[in-house]
């Protein structure tokens, strides 16, 4: 089991240190996104053109968890930008043009949309083109989440990994874990509150029983511990958190009492 499935299930065992607000709950209404920085490196005078699109840059993002800043570097032959997060290295960008679609996109205005309106949590399979590997792992999802008492709660997404209008999403998404952009095998990312996204389940991980421990998390009791100890990455999104409404997990909690733990 991965390190990260093992913390979440001791970190739901520990309910007499928990409250009866729910982790997705609590996280959707109380934990702000995690902030990125953009860097816009540049060896010299930066010309007043280039110094107009990064103001249009910063008003297009202004409402995202990124901060822009520009930063002399005179070693460097030609400006760049390079995107961090907790001070690691996530992509970087030649072009200014690169940058579009940054802070939003398609998939993520739905998912954000998905979790404000009363969903427990997104479920984004992320596919790697081989067909059989794909669909072993998409029946497994849909097995699980079909099974689960929460399913009416849950989405599913399914983002094919090539997809070029999701380019800075999915990038996000393989930085999720400092290997995953060399692996070629389809991922199950658990996404909640605002935009965080837990570390994935991979190939043969992808499991029911994985599946349910996950699920199991966004489920529990929150509690301290969690609190200070948020699993996952925030994803950079330029959206508004106005008026969320949690998913109904008591309520069904109540009406199916052989759930409580």
């Amino acid at each position: 089991m991965k390190k990260i499935y093992l913390k979440i299930l001791i970190i739901t065992a520990l309910l007499s240190l928990a409250c009866t607000t729910k982790v997705s709950e609590w996280v959707l209404l109380n934990s702000p996104a995690e902030k990125y920085l953009l860097v816009y490196y540049h060896p010299g005078r930066i010309p007043e053109s280039v110094a107009q699109q990064n103001r249009e840059l910063e008003s297009r993002t202004h409402r995202a968890n990124v901060l822009f800043k520009p930063v002399l570097k005179e070693d460097i032959k030609k400006p760049y930008y390079a995107l961090y997060y907790k001070n690691r290295l996530f992509s970087e960008y030649v072009d200014f043009s690169d940058l579009n679609g940054i802070a939003d996109s398609p998939v993520r205005d739905k998912i954000a949309t998905d979790l404000t309106d009363g969903k427990l949590c997104v479920m984004l399979y992320l596919m790697t083109g081989d067909a059989m590997k794909d669909e072993n792992g998409l029946q497994i999802l849909k097995k699980s989440i079909a099974s689960s008492p929460f399913g009416n709660i849950i989405s599913v997404v399914v983002l094919n990994r090539t997809n070029v209008e999701e380019n800075h999403f999915i990038s996000m998404l393989l930085n999720c874990e400092v290997d995953l952009k060399d692996i070629r095998e389809p991922m199950l990312f658990g996404i909640f509150g605002r935009l965080r996204v837990l570390e994935p389940l991979l190939a043969k991980g992808i499991t029911e029983e994985n599946i349910k421990l996950m699920i199991g998390f966004f489920t529990a009791d929150c509690s301290c511990l969690i609190k200070d100890n948020l699993p996952g990455i925030s994803i950079l999104y330029d959206g508004t958190w106005e008026n969320p409404r949690p998913a109904m997990v008591n309520k069904i909690l109540d009406e199916n009492p052989q759930l409580i733990r």
